[in-house]
């Protein structure tokens, strides 16, 4: 019997594990300008290592070396992050636009959002932390810690940062 293997998922998989254990659990990112659709990712090092950068469209388009992976909303008030055309994280709302609940395979996550204390957390179904985002005040800088033996939680930590950097930044220019 001949089996079929999806390389291309097994590469995506792969592509997140590999750049989960070089940043060994951590990574910084710096907005470009002070409500900008573009943030820079950077190892602990600073060195640049990635992109988020948002489409007219809704979406965001992550950039890591030879990973791309895109975050787009749902007609549900749902998100879907998707790495070579397969589903890597979905996202919807539990309750609220800041409390969330994040499917990634068989695992889930329940994360949370404060655009007050710009910050954000995401917990396993075991209540471990995966991973937690936390910024600036002025909404320029942030640090973002994952759970590297997790294989979800950088997508995850990617997650929380794009949503936190986006809501803050939304309140930003509602009260400009």
């Amino acid at each position: 019997m001949i089996r079929y293997v999806d390389h291309r998922r097994d590469n995506a998989v792969s592509s997140w594990e590999d750049l989960a254990r070089a940043l060994g659990g951590s990574f910084a990112a710096r907005a470009r300008g002070l409500i900008s659709p573009e943030m820079i990712l950077l190892t602990s090092d600073g060195e640049p290592f990635g992109r988020l950068t948002a489409g007219e469209a809704g979406e965001t388009r992550l950039q890591a070396g030879d990973l791309a992976a895109w975050i787009e909303p749902r007609t549900d008030s749902t998100y879907a992050m998707t790495t070579d055309g397969e589903e890597t994280l979905t996202a919807e709302n539990a309750g609220s636009a800041t409390a969330l609940t994040l499917r990634s395979g068989d695992r889930v996550y329940d994360a949370s959002i404060s655009p007050l204390r710009n910050s954000a957390v995401a917990r396993s179904s075991d209540e471990r932390e995966a991973a937690r985002v936390s910024g600036g005040l002025a909404n320029r800088r942030y640090r973002a810690a994952f759970d590297p033996q997790d294989p979800a939680s950088l997508p995850v930590a990617i997650f929380l940062l794009h949503r936190a950097f986006a809501l803050r930044s939304s309140a930003f220019r509602a009260s400009s």
